[in-house]
């Protein structure tokens, strides 16, 4: 097996206070510390930095399971392993799910990083720590998005990210996660303390799925293009007077400004139009929201979009086993359902952006919130969880990582042999949003203001440059 499982690398300024008193005390017992490679880290930071110019993040929500997609254990007992079998990919000593044939053509293309975790199996605060690298202050429920929330990952890059004004900066498709049967949407996806003008812009389907819209950004039908502009200058001298408001006034400002310039901007226009693609390539991947919601997604990179989200789509799943969070008939529903439209959609994606020269520049995760509970039946959080079915587990659980100048046909890191804990190289929700800041070109170490004026880093997690080696 390759396995890339060295340690996380850590800038030479990353070490704590206690680090050095740990180090000092080690000294005063005639211990020596082994060498560290500054130079070699500085380098790899320096060559790593902003390499990505986009990042595509694939979320499947609800927590797929690990040990049933990218970590199988053939060799553990019936009641873990399940009822699936790995199969060979184009990597040697790299294997996956059998039911995931086009992703293990693929393999060359990715690294599966099998040693993410986190403590709480709760979906909310498992969300909001994937996408905010923080742990939100409430772990007994899942909250509701609030404005003293931390930003997101596409309100991140839309604040401190380098961006094309016609364009807008981070997109979320085609909607905000959340159960159907809950009111709200969960906390994570969006500005929050940065202000809603940072929100990344919500691109709807339709009803078939077949093509988007961004709501409130069509020109009503009585203005032709040519007024708008004196539609915009009469609306700009609104907006300076609501502007003295105060930070409301400058948020309805700015939302205004980005409206009227994603409505005149032909490149929008142009990149939402799945019609410019041929049929080939839209069945290729898939003529389902997720897959096409993928095709935008390339699309939409390939403007120049910096940061776009795509969330599985309402896919009908039975509402006691809804999304990926599969506690009843778990190998049923992800044969059937899940993996078939995944494996087509991620498969067409990598290998669209290889041929189009935009997967060395493009940054694509694979994730959910936590993966699933390596014995079969065992209950964790939820009592409805069937003997066929899994129930949340954060303990160790995979991200696809591909492009933006990480390493490919690669593991790394491991879980144990029940794909239960983790056992190499550890990463945790922080470290891997510092790992797309600091491929963006983002400094994790950068600081942003809450509104009550305190300053907070972009991220408190370190860039994890072993992903890049």
């Amino acid at each position: 097996m390759l396995r890339f499982t060295g340690p996380m690398l850590r800038s030479c300024d990353g070490f704590t206070r206690r680090d050095l008193l740990q180090a000092g005390g080690l000294s005063a017992f005639g211990l020596f510390l082994p060498q560290i490679p500054c130079h070699a880290e500085t380098s790899l930071a320096q060559s790593t930095f902003g390499q990505a110019k986009a990042c595509l993040v694939i979320y499947l929500f609800g927590g797929p399971s690990q040990i049933d997609t990218f970590d199988l254990k053939p060799d553990a007992p019936a009641e873990f392993r399940g009822e699936f079998r790995p199969i060979a990919t184009n990597v040697p000593g790299i294997r996956i799910c059998e039911h995931l044939p086009r992703l293990a053509r693929q393999a060359d293309k990715y690294c599966l990083i099998r040693s993410m975790n986190h403590p709480h199996p709760r979906h909310g605060w498992g969300l909001y720590y994937m996408l905010t690298g923080r742990r939100h202050n409430r772990p007994d429920l899942d909250a509701p998005p609030t404005p003293d929330d931390f930003p997101g990952l596409g309100a991140l890059v839309a604040k401190l990210g380098r961006q094309r004004r016609e364009l807008p900066p981070a997109v979320t498709l085609p909607r905000w996660n959340r159960f159907l049967d809950l009111p709200t949407d969960y906390a994570g996806e969006k500005a929050g303390f940065l202000g809603s003008a940072y929100d990344p812009w919500l691109v709807k389907a339709d009803a078939g799925g077949q093509n988007f819209r961004l709501d409130d950004l069509s020109l009503p039908l009585d203005i032709p293009p040519g007024r708008l502009s004196e539609r915009r200058q009469l609306l700009a001298a609104v907006d300076r007077s609501i502007a003295q408001w105060g930070e409301i006034g400058r948020e309805h400002a700015a939302l205004h400004a980005r409206a009227y310039d994603l409505l005149s901007s032909g490149a929008v226009r142009q990149a939402f139009d799945l019609n410019q693609e041929c049929d080939r390539t839209r069945d290729r991947y898939g003529r389902h929201a997720f897959g096409q919601g993928l095709l935008l997604a390339r699309r939409l990179v390939e403007a120049g979009t910096r940061l776009v989200q795509v969330n599985w789509h309402n896919d009908g799943s039975d509402v006691k086993s809804p999304f990926w969070d599969t506690h009843k008939d778990n190998f049923n529903t992800l044969k059937n359902k899940l993996l078939p439209p995944a494996d087509m959609g991620i498969s067409a994606l990598l290998e669209d952006l290889h041929d189009r020269g935009l997967l060395e520049s493009t940054l694509v995760l694979v994730m959910g919130e936590f993966g699933r509970t390596p014995r079969i039946g065992q209950i964790i959080m939820n009592g409805a969880t069937d003997k066929a079915g899994r129930d949340h587990w954060p303990h160790a659980y995979t991200v696809l990582a591909a492009g933006g100048g990480v390493v490919k046909g690669r593991v790394y890191g491991a879980s144990d042999d029940r794909a239960a804990y983790v056992v190499d190289a550890p990463i945790s929700p922080p470290d891997l949003q510092a790992t797309v800041l600091h491929a963006l070109g983002i400094r994790p170490g950068q600081l942003i203001t809450d509104r009550q004026g305190r300053p907070h880093k972009a991220s408190e997690g370190q860039p994890v440059l072993g992903l890049f080696a």
